[in-house]
């Protein structure tokens, strides 16, 4: 499996696919349209974010979006894995830690301290995470009104 940073000609191509998956990638918490769906990401594009790419020859297998964390409560320098995606026939071979990997070194090499990353509720990824290191820190909770 080859991994790359994406080239700017895929740059759409990669967010139309980052927006198409949020409700699965979400566990279904979060239900949105594609406009709003693609005003979630560009701001990070914009910001420094960048996509490494996973390729099966030419068909890509899955990909990693990282780059700064911008929490003005970190006191140390803190990128961000902000989507991480995995097509199903490329699931349990070893992509997404592959995945991981490359971006977690990028992010180390760029001089970052720390590394943070959201997992929803029931997300199987979460077990990889776990097994590279993260714990949880936080819990975010919501009540929804009628």
């Amino acid at each position: 499996m080859l991994i790359r940073k994406a080239k700017q000609s895929e740059l759409n191509m990669l967010l139309n696919m980052t927006v198409n998956v949020i409700s699965e990638s979400s566990m279904g918490f979060v239900q949105t349209n594609y406009q709003n769906g693609l005003a979630s990401f560009v701001p990070f594009i914009n910001s420094g974010a960048y996509y490494l790419i996973a390729l099966d020859h030419q068909t890509i297998a899955g990909w990693v979006l990282l780059g700064p964390d911008f929490n003005p409560y970190h006191m140390q320098k803190t990128g961000s894995i902000i989507s991480l995606y995995v097509f199903p026939a490329y699931r349990k071979k070893g992509v997404g830690k592959q995945l991981m990997e490359h971006a977690l070194n990028e992010l180390k090499n760029q001089g970052f301290q720390k590394a943070q990353l959201n997992v929803y509720l029931g997300n199987p990824a979460k077990n990889l995470y776990e097994k590279m290191g993260f714990r949880d820190i936080s819990s975010v909770m919501e009540i929804t009104f009628n």
